[in-house]
């Protein structure tokens, strides 16, 4: 390792680290789409930890709070990655043998070293023979005794020896893996500086030695610790001197779309967008887009039913937009007309009678036209009390409900803006929460109810 690495293994304030959203570098002032980097980087012996739009500094710099803020976005980075939100290399001053980085495997060899320390040799060889240490309980139990003038006498034994020469390499190459896991990411776990590797990097080398050792060991835990060891040496290049990585997203909105939909969505949505198709001319058959997501742009972020099947069913048609304006509060970032048009034509999907029969039939026994509802969901630092869901008003569009008139002739022509607290939701995303769609249904009806006069 270069002194680069060594210096930086010694900074103890994770506080110095952390790079927050800052309204006054935002990309894109105009839509107030957010289109910036989230996760980490490690760039010239440099580590730099990128949040979220919304996403607040804990108070007082706490370091053990952003320690498990760390540690939870790259649990969200890891659990709700998409294709679509993979790492655009173009945007990043990185070549793209640096992008693809083990991070699950530096972070398990960390993690294993504080529990286990370093690697010590169990595994034990047996044979027969007369010299090396004897084991008695072996020897008993697999060799006949010889009887001479009534006395037991072996005349062979079971001994047992190490594999010194194998195991002492795979220790000096876990301890290799150890000061590699630490120069860049120990300091997310402890402010232990663990001592220089004796060994010289040898990509091949180590490489074949770990491979032998996994064919021909049934440990679970040592297989998973040399597994990660081998992630961790297959990453290095042929001189060790691989400082630059990068685990993390241009795209965050995928994510947060797809946090939104993991606590809020049904899991069968796709039965409650439209679906379109050409159908050209000397073609009998019709060519859908439905069936390709790609060509198939129009459909809800997220479907949310409040007491589904049952005759008080509410359904509610979300958008996740990862916008500024929970930072900002600028008029600007909130979403635009197209948008708008988008939700409304959602919801109509849903409330016409030809298109329900494609529905599920538990929900569309129960279809209410005045029980169907429309919303923006953006990300937030909230204030409230539990940092409930907090209702900013709604949009509409004029030729469903003219700016003079006060009551809408469906509920869900008002696309509601609702802000959730972007920390709350990525560190308690339990999948289809009853309590958490209860709260924002009511928090939409409520409004709603409020606003129509009905």
């Amino acid at each position: 390792m270069n002194s680069t690495n060594d210096a930086h293994i010694k900074k103890n304030s994770l506080s110095d680290l952390c790079v927050y959203f800052d309204a006054k570098n935002s990309r894109d002032e105009e839509t107030g789409l957010v289109d910036k980097f989230v996760g980490l980087r490690f760039v010239e012996g440099k580590l730099s930890v990128h949040f979220p739009v919304g996403y607040e500094k804990p108070k007082n710099q706490d370091e053990k709070q952003i320690r498990l803020d760390i540690l939870n976005l790259i649990s969200v980075l890891s659990s709700f990655g998409t294709p679509e939100s993979s790492l655009r290399q173009t945007d990043i001053s990185l070549k793209p043998d640096q992008v693809i980085f083990p991070i699950h495997a530096y972070l398990f060899v960390i993690s294993d070293f504080l529990n286990h320390g370093y690697y010590k040799p169990k595994e034990q060889i047996y044979k027969h023979g007369t010299t090396g240490k004897i084991n008695w309980s072996r020897t008993i139990k697999q060799v006949r005794p010889q009887i001479t003038n009534e006395n037991v006498v072996y005349l062979e034994f079971i001994t047992q020896r190490t594999k010194h020469n194998e195991d002492e390499l795979i220790s000096q190459i876990h301890k290799y893996c150890v000061y590699e896991s630490f120069s860049k990411l120990g300091y997310l776990f402890s402010s232990f500086i663990p001592a220089k590797p004796a060994i010289a990097f040898n990509k091949n080398f180590f490489t074949s030695i770990l491979q032998t050792k996994l064919a021909h060991t049934f440990n679970e835990k040592e297989l998973l610790l040399f597994k990660n060891m081998l992630e961790i040496i297959l990453y290095l290049d042929s001189s060790s001197n691989k400082e630059n990585f990068i685990y993390g997203t241009n795209n965050f909105h995928h994510i947060w779309e797809q946090l939104v939909d993991s606590v809020y969505g049904e899991k069968d949505k796709d039965k409650f967008y439209p679906k379109v198709y050409w159908r050209l001319k000397g073609n009998k058959s019709d060519f859908l887009f439905g069936n390709s997501e790609k060509r198939n742009s129009l459909r809800p972020d997220t479907i949310m039913i409040q007491e589904r099947g049952k005759p008080e069913q509410k359904i509610f048609v979300l958008d996740s937009k990862y916008y500024q304006y929970g930072a900002t509060k600028n008029p600007n970032h909130l979403p635009n007309s197209a948008s708008v048009v988008k939700q409304i034509a959602y919801a109509k999907y849903i409330d016409t009678s030809e298109n329900q029969n494609k529905l599920p039939q538990d929900v569309r026994q129960n279809i209410d036209s005045t029980k169907i509802y429309n919303a923006f969901i953006l990300p937030s630092s909230l204030k409230t009390p539990q940092k409930t869901p907090q209702n900013i008003g709604f949009v509409s569009a004029d030729y469903v409900l003219p700016q003079d008139s006060k009551i809408c002739q469906k509920p869900y022509h008002k696309i509601h803006g609702i802000l959730l607290d972007i920390r709350t939701l990525m560190y308690s995303h339990s999948p289809h929460n009853n309590q958490a769609i209860d709260e924002l249904a009511k928090i939409i009806v409520g409004e709603d109810n409020g606003d129509n006069g009905d």
